[in-house]
């Protein structure tokens, strides 16, 4: 007798398909700002933000000092701070901070200098920050002589290459015209005082900084 034939048996089970994750509504509608277009002020763009204190050159800078200042002045400012405070330390004292005051323009008195120094901290502390001296600056705008931009003119005048730097024979040049008699030697010391990169040269920034440590102005 013939047997029964058996039914075929599905050797596993069909796993129903899973169901599509929904797209989610929220995230298709975040709006992405654009960049910034090119030659848009910088200043322009942090005073925009609506927040108290800004980035600019890697420091916090408060709204108020960004209303007063450009950023150029800001990093002026900021070379002028750096080479009184000595230690790094991102702080200056009274003494120092009267000595960049002097640098400026400012006439103050020591007296004048812990008075202003109490009035922006709200502290006895015997140190400001850089931000501390930005208000400083601000509050005495308008009463001082730019010796800042004086020193940079005297930079110019003896560049007579126009090159952005001055030389052992731009120097003797200038120590000729201004009627002073230096030795070879003591003008190539000169150049190597103020040389910071060892080009044998002095830009901008090395004789302004020469200048500002050694009160040649």
């Amino acid at each position: 007798m013939p047997g029964k034939k058996k039914k075929k048996t599905k050797s596993a089970r069909e796993e129903p398909a899973s169901p599509r994750e929904p797209e989610d509504p929220i995230a298709a509608n975040v709006r992405v700002p654009p960049p910034p277009r090119p030659g848009e002020s910088l200043r322009a763009l942090l005073l925009n933000r609506q927040v108290d204190e800004k980035e600019l050159l890697g420091m916090k800078i408060s709204t108020r000092i960004l209303e007063q200042l450009t950023p150029q002045e800001i990093r002026e400012l900021k070379m002028v701070f750096e080479v009184f405070d000595t230690n790094s330390s991102g702080t200056v004292d009274a003494q120092k901070l009267r000595r960049a005051f002097r640098v400026l323009g400012f006439k103050m008195s020591k007296e004048d200098v812990r008075e202003m120094m109490f009035n922006v901290t709200k502290k006895a502390k015997g140190e400001i920050d850089f931000n501390e001296f930005l208000e400083m600056v601000i509050e005495r705008q308008g009463d001082s002589r730019d010796i800042y931009e004086e020193i940079k003119q005297g930079f110019k005048m003896m560049d007579y290459d126009g090159t952005g730097k001055i030389t052992v024979s731009n120097l003797k040049q200038a120590c000729k015209d201004a009627g002073i008699r230096f030795t070879d030697r003591e003008i190539h010391e000169m150049i190597e005082e103020a040389d910071m990169n060892g080009d044998s040269a002095v830009d901008e920034e090395e004789f302004i900084n020469i200048m500002l440590k050694t009160n040649l102005f």
